[in-house]
């Protein structure tokens, strides 16, 4: 019987340690999301260079951006609760207003 409850208690732990997937899984969905966003990041500045460069407006990019800055910051503080977190997202967070304010002015 006691041998039973130890394998039960096994199963139950492993269980448990794999809800979320194992540890390749993160890595690699981790290491997807990266590859995808250093993309579209990459795409973004190409679009922005090109806005500049024929004198259109470009805030529509940079909201964009910075939405992206925004959400990492409040992810990372649920996170880890750092206050240079606090700061960066204040500073992501005022940019990302100021460059709607700008969108919206246009139309």
């Amino acid at each position: 019987m006691e041998e039973k409850l130890s394998r039960e208690e096994i199963l139950e732990k492993s269980r448990q340690e794999n809800r979320k997937g194992d540890e390749r899984e993160r890595t690699i969905r981790v290491e997807g999301e990266s590859f995808s966003l250093l993309f579209t990041l990459l795409m973004g500045l190409i679009l922005l260079f090109w806005k500049r460069a024929h004198g259109l407006p470009h805030e529509d990019v940079m909201c964009m951006f910075w939405t992206a800055c925004v959400a990492n910051r409040v992810y990372r503080l649920t996170r880890r609760r750092d206050t240079s977190d606090i700061v960066t997202l204040l500073i992501s967070l005022a940019l990302l207003i100021w460059n709607l304010v700008k969108f919206f002015q246009m139309t």
